[in-house]
């Protein structure tokens, strides 16, 4: 049996292009836009939150309820009933804080106490003191001041240091809380976002005929 011989031209090249090698690991879409605009809202909800604590907590020690002047004759004036109320009275103005207080509810007249402590704060008024406190009852009173106890004086809530401190401690707290979380998705959110997928598919590239990709 006769044998061909080998092909002067020896084995074929091999094919222009090299073998094609294992596929390309997939990356994490890029989280919806609809996260900027949690972690930008949580921040505002933040500052929002603190201010409106800030104004309520201050709302409480500034707020007056009546005005009484030291006239010598009975006024009617309603207050609340949620707490002890305070008596105001002008600072550098020598008064005594000579006032009978009177429920009409039920004609008793109130005792007042103390204020327990040293109370100040002003207004587009002045400057006032705290001189007495005393339990509102029904919240229906009768003021008489005497005009010897000089100029005015005001009814307002009795100052409660608990929840003054409280409130405060709030107004801190819950901004750097929502503000914190806020922060957080937002810088969490940026960086799967610069490194993550387009969220729509791009379209696969197209080669002319005959062509394949180097």
């Amino acid at each position: 049996m006769s044998q061909y011989p080998p092909p002067p031209y020896g084995a074929p090249p091999p094919p222009p292009y090299g073998a094609p090698g294992p596929p390309a690991p997939s990356r994490r879409r890029r989280p919806s836009g609809w996260w900027f605009v949690v972690g930008g809202g949580l921040m505002l909800a933040g500052i929002a939150i603190g201010v409106g604590l800030f104004v309520w907590t201050l709302k409480g020690f500034l707020d007056t309820e009546a005005t009484v002047p030291a006239d010598g004759r009975p006024h009617a004036v309603s207050v609340g009933t949620d707490g002890d109320r305070m008596l105001w009275g002008r600072d550098g103005v020598p008064n005594r804080a000579d006032c009978l207080i009177r429920d009409r509810a039920t004609g008793r007249n109130v005792v007042p106490a103390p204020v327990g402590g040293s109370f100040s704060r002003s207004d587009s008024a002045g400057h006032w003191v705290g001189l007495l406190r005393f339990d509102p009852g029904s919240g229906r009173l009768e003021v008489t001041c005497t005009q010897s106890a000089g100029g005015e004086f005001r009814i307002g809530a009795a100052p409660d240091i608990g929840a003054f401190v409280g409130g405060i401690f709030a107004t801190i707290l819950v901004p750097l809380v929502l503000g914190g979380i806020g922060l957080v998705v937002l810088v969490v959110t940026g960086v799967l976002f610069a490194t993550g997928a387009p969220r729509k598919p791009q379209p696969a590239p197209t080669y002319p005929p005959g062509q394949q990709p180097g």
